[in-house]
């Protein structure tokens, strides 16, 4: 067993942060914390107030290379640190289930695409099997290392796009879901890069491709009692889930700042099924909800498909189950689903729509009480931070399509 361990912590943007301590220092960050300069991580804080520290979390054991792995929460000045984004999802996870006995559990489909010097890795498309697809055995050493690091998959294969591939975790408790996902988007791009090749989280990476989603499956349990089912509902749904359906659509806004928080991400929705308009359903994968087909009373749940991989789980998770819990607690009722073809039959042109840009969710995020509540100090420094991104990104940057555009006018 290796004498070294990682904490790991994320920041407002849902990257990886860490830091090796040896064996013998262990029990002292469990008991007593390590201190680190807060003002060196994105979105935490100033320097004037930087002095923060790790609190082991013992529950959150991985194995990655040999190495025990823990995520961590941030405290600062004794206390959980209000801007770390796992202590936000945490306190709502636990408030939920001390006031209506609630546990949220989810899973993930995390899709990326595979670069050898920039380029897709192969040129196949959905279900192929090699020798079309040329990752096959690159996502057999993923699900090694998944297994071998302790979390739970179920499925991964090719998805449409040349070179794009996706890897499914198992669902699990909200908060362990959202520590799954960033240690095996770290996994996946460990793999690749010791084979010389790259993976690529970015929302739209290639012009006229699908772009890369992180759709979520989403449910609520009371012990081993389901929420989301009814036998009686054509779905398979509770009023209860409906409710919860509603409520994400009554926030889906201010929602979509955060499942969909870089410029890029816009230029995803609404292209290769990757939602644009605001409908639920069980037959058009279009839809921003979609009802999986299930046979067993556990497999009752919602699948929102809007969010690509560069959310942070933390916040993603937060502000959908805060949005859904409102939509119960005020007994909110959704449209009626559709299951005909939008564009077939025109009826597009009735439906809202998802915000355009990052520029206009943000709008809605920071019009949002509900979810400027929850998200707190978090939400502060996440709008602040993207802020200065679309700023950066609208009046700063040139793009190379302006380069095309403009340059020999």
């Amino acid at each position: 067993m290796s004498s070294i361990i990682s904490l790991r912590f994320s920041d407002i943007n849902g990257v990886l942060k860490e830091v090796l301590i040896s064996e013998g220092e262990f029990e002292k960050a469990v008991s007593r914390g390590i201190w680190f300069d807060g003002s060196s991580i994105e979105g935490f804080a100033r320097r004037f107030e930087s002095d923060m520290m790790l609190v082991v979390d013992a529950s959150a054991c991985y194995t990655l290379n040999g190495v025990k792995t823990y995520f961590c929460d941030v405290y600062r000045n004794g206390a959980p640190f209000e801007g770390d984004p796992r202590t936000v999802l945490k306190n709502l996870l636990k408030r939920i289930e001390k006031n209506e006995g609630f546990t949220f559990v989810a899973a993930g489909e995390l899709e990326f695409y595979i670069l050898r010097g920039g380029e897709p890795l192969d040129s196949g498309s959905y279900f192929d099997v090699s020798p079309r697809d040329k990752a096959n055995l690159i996502k057999i050493r993923i699900a090694e290392k998944l297994s071998e690091a302790g979390i739970d998959w179920s499925t991964s294969h090719h998805e449409v796009g040349p070179g794009q591939n996706e890897v499914d975790i198992l669902h699990d408790q909200g908060l362990r879901i959202a520590d799954k996902t960033l240690l095996t988007k770290n996994i996946i791009k460990l793999v690749c890069e010791s084979m010389d090749l790259k993976a690529s989280f970015m929302p739209k990476p290639f012009y006229g491709k699908p772009g890369n989603g992180f759709h979520i499956h989403m449910s609520l349990w009371a012990g081993d009692d389901n929420l989301f089912y009814d036998e009686r509902d054509p779905y398979g749904l509770s009023d209860l889930a409906k409710s919860f359906i509603a409520g994400i659509f009554e926030h889906v806004g201010g929602i979509t700042a955060i499942a969909n928080p870089t410029v890029n991400s816009y230029k995803r929705l609404g292209e290769f099924e990757a939602p644009k308009y605001v409908y639920w359903g069980m037959k058009n994968r279009d839809a921003l909800i979609r009802i999986p087909e299930f046979r067993l009373k556990a497999g009752a749940r919602i699948e929102y498909r809007a969010p690509d991989p560069s959310a942070n789980p933390y916040l993603l998770f937060t502000v959908l189950l805060a949005a859904g819990l409102d939509g119960i607690k005020r007994n909110l009722e959704p449209p009626e689903p559709i299951e005909k073809d939008i564009y077939e039959y025109g009826l597009y042109r009735e439906l809202p729509t998802l915000p355009p840009t990052l520029e206009k969710a943000l709008d809605a995020l920071e019009e949002d009480k509900l979810l400027r509540d929850v998200l707190g100090l978090a939400g502060e420094n996440f709008i602040k931070l993207k802020r200065q991104e679309w700023e950066e990104y609208a009046t700063r940057r040139i793009t190379d399509w302006e380069y095309e555009k403009y340059f020999d006018v």
